[in-house]
This record gives C-alpha cells, sequence and structure tokens, in this order.
C-alpha cells in the first residue's frame, strides 16, 4: 500500500516590497480571515434540475421516436386493410358474375345440359329425411341439418314447457 502525502501549505516567506519613495520593507505573514462558507444546496437542486430536465426532454425525444414509429406501423396497417377490402369487392363482384344465371345458362348449354320440363319441388317429412340419412349417410361428409318451418313464438312456447317441467 501506498501512501498519500499530506499536502502541506508552503511556508509563507517574506515578501519585500517597495514602496514609492524608494524604501524597502518587509512584509509577514498574511492575516488569515475567516469566510463563510458557501452554501452548497442551491447548486445541488440546480443540478438536479437540470438533470430532470435533461432526463424528460431526453423521454420526451424517445417518447415522440415510438409514436411515430407505431404511427408509421398503423399506417401500413391501414393501407393493407384499404387493399385487401377493395381486392374482397373485386372478388365479389367476379363471383356475381360466375354465380349469374344468364352465365350458368350459357354454361350449362355449352355442356349439353338442357332445361327440366318442371320445376316443382318435393315436400318430404324430416322423419323421411333422417331415415334416408341413416341409410346413406351425408353426401358431403359433414353433419346435416333439418329445419322444420315453425313460428318462432312456437318454439319459445315449448321450449319453456320443457324447461319448467324439469327439476
Amino acid at each position: 500500500m501506498s501512501a498519500l502525502p499530506l499536502r502541506r501549505e508552503p511556508k509563507a516567506q517574506h515578501v519585500v516590497t517597495r514602496s514609492s519613495a524608494g524604501r524597502s520593507q518587509k512584509v509577514g505573514k498574511p492575516k488569515l480571515v475567516v469566510i463563510e462558507r458557501r452554501r452548497r444546496w442551491p447548486a445541488v437542486v440546480a443540478g438536479f434540475a437540470w438533470a430532470a430536465l435533461f432526463a424528460g426532454l431526453l423521454g420526451a425525444a424517445v417518447f415522440h421516436t415510438k409514436l411515430a414509429e407505431r404511427q408509421l406501423r398503423i399506417d401500413r396497417l391501414e393501407r393493407a386493410v384499404a387493399e385487401q377490402s377493395e381486392r374482397f369487392d373485386e372478388l365479389r363482384y367476379e363471383r356475381a358474375g360466375l354465380r349469374s344465371p344468364v352465365r350458368l345458362a350459357e354454361v350449362a348449354g355449352a355442356l349439353g345440359m338442357e332445361r327440366g320440363d318442371t320445376g316443382d319441388f318435393v315436400r318430404i317429412t324430416p322423419e323421411a329425411l333422417a331415415r334416408q340419412l341413416a341409410a346413406a349417410g351425408a353426401i358431403d361428409g359433414g353433419t346435416s341439418k333439418v329445419n322444420i318451418d315453425t313460428d318462432p313464438l312456437e318454439q319459445f312456447r315449448d321450449l319453456k314447457a320443457v324447461k319448467v317441467n324439469q327439476p
């Protein structure tokens, strides 16, 4: 370990000064005067204030940068949504053209199909449909749903009647 040398005040030397008359005078040690200690707290408070101001400005710059980045991202997403919406409208228009009855009739005629003689619908009971589905299975591989045309108020009454009888 090395020790640091103590700081010592240099010894006051007698200073010889010459007066205006040309005579030499010896001046001894200067008088020591106690001065008031300076208060440091205003400087410390000012330092903290500047540090807080700097941190606030730096934070504002970072926040503004993040805000600008997110706004750019939002703008990109809005452009993408607008493009996809426009594409959806174009596809919907194209689909409407493909499903039009005139086009379907032309394509069917080109394939050699003819228009049927009758256009009557045959009504079947739900039980007959259920028996047919049980015997042959679903055609599309999915579940089949049987819709019975009933009044919504009648369906609600039926549901209430079932719920009232349950414990």
